[in-house]
């Protein structure tokens, strides 16, 4: 019987996903991390009903994404076995930015190990706070070598 490897759950910012589809260089780091979840299913992206109305938003808004294309991505992230949808428990208030803690709220609600953003508010959140969380928030480089190191 083959063993399948464990996923690393992780929870993706928006704007790694966008960084990610705009960018033409094959080797940055949003896209690396988007390929280990999409191409290597090495990553199960833990989201949420809020996060996934979030990532559609922007996708269609900011990238102008034909409605097909949206809609096929939505069946992405709600059915495919790379990725868990989970229902939100504890709400958090810690970063400055408000929209910024429905994020925190999924990597808890999910276990998430990693939310992995490059998004300063979450990622000058007080140091003890992110101590006191059971997953570490980090830019897609930073997890990238942690990841490549383990």
């Amino acid at each position: 019987m083959v063993s399948r490897k464990r996923r690393t759950a992780v929870v993706l910012d928006t704007n790694v996903l966008v960084g990610a589809l705009k960018s033409r260089f094959q080797g940055g780091p949003n896209q690396r991390v988007l390929r280990l979840w999409l191409e290597r299913r090495r990553l199960q992206l833990i989201v949420s009903d809020e996060l996934i109305a979030e990532y559609l938003d922007v996708f269609s808004d900011v990238l102008g994404l034909k409605d097909s294309t949206c809609a096929a991505w939505r069946e992405r992230f709600e059915r495919d076995g790379r990725t868990s949808v989970v229902q939100l428990g504890r709400r958090f208030a810690e970063s400055r930015d408000s929209d910024d803690n429905l994020l925190l709220a999924v990597a808890h609600a999910g276990n998430a190990e990693w939310l992995i953003t490059n998004d300063k508010d979450l990622l000058e959140l007080p140091e003890q706070f992110q101590r006191s969380l059971p997953f570490t928030v980090a830019r897609p480089s930073e997890f990238l070598k942690a990841f490549e190191d383990s």
